[in-house]
């Protein structure tokens, strides 16, 4: 009775340690996710991967296709004074949630704190799809390698791997990512 008891033990602890394999594989963002690039009014990098679209500033148009893409939350990596329209107001007419998180253009890191808020409203947000932007689409994809890294536990490289393909064509960025992972570039504040 004793050893059969202890193989209906040992059968299930290691199903149960199948089944935490299998769903921490699930959460692995794979090369194979990153759609190609769409054009969504005047922005034409537009690049998906599960609900998390990155491009370059969106226009009015753009904003509108987001809406119609099932977007329901905007994130902005512009820092203030950026952008010269009202892109806030123009997503809450649309329907859409809207945050702005900067990450500086240039500089030898990045805030810990305001990534750190990035994920937090990704996470926050995980049942709809989001837009994160910045001028170009770099910053966005620069976030995605550190978020990929920090929040996914993917390699350094295969993160740069990944961000690059969603747009991260800077090679100072990259570098910054390089560094930040490397633990040798992040700020506080």
């Amino acid at each position: 009775m004793y050893a059969t008891g202890r193989r209906v033990l040992v059968a299930a602890l290691m199903l149960l340690a199948a089944g935490a394999v299998a769903a921490a594989g699930a959460d692995e963002i794979r090369r194979d996710e990153l759609a190609a690039a769409q054009t969504w009014g005047g922005v034409d990098n537009v690049v998906g991967v599960r609900n998390l679209y990155f491009s370059a500033q969106p226009d009015l148009a753009a904003l509108q296709a987001a809406r119609q893409h099932g977007v329901g939350v905007v994130i902005n990596l512009r820092e203030p004074g950026e952008t010269d329209w009202d892109e806030q107001q123009a997503a809450t007419d649309l329907g859409l949630a809207y945050y702005n998180v900067p990450i500086s253009r240039s500089g030898p890191g990045f805030v810990s704190a305001d990534l750190d808020r990035i994920s937090a409203l990704v996470a926050d947000n995980s049942d709809t799809r989001i837009l994160l932007h910045c001028s170009s689409g770099n910053r966005a994809a620069a976030w995605f390698a550190t978020h990929l890294a920090r929040d996914h536990g993917m390699a350094a490289a295969d993160a740069i791997e990944l961000a690059e393909k969603a747009g991260m064509t800077s090679d100072g960025l990259k570098q910054r990512v390089t560094d930040y992972l490397a633990g040798t570039a992040g700020t506080e504040k």
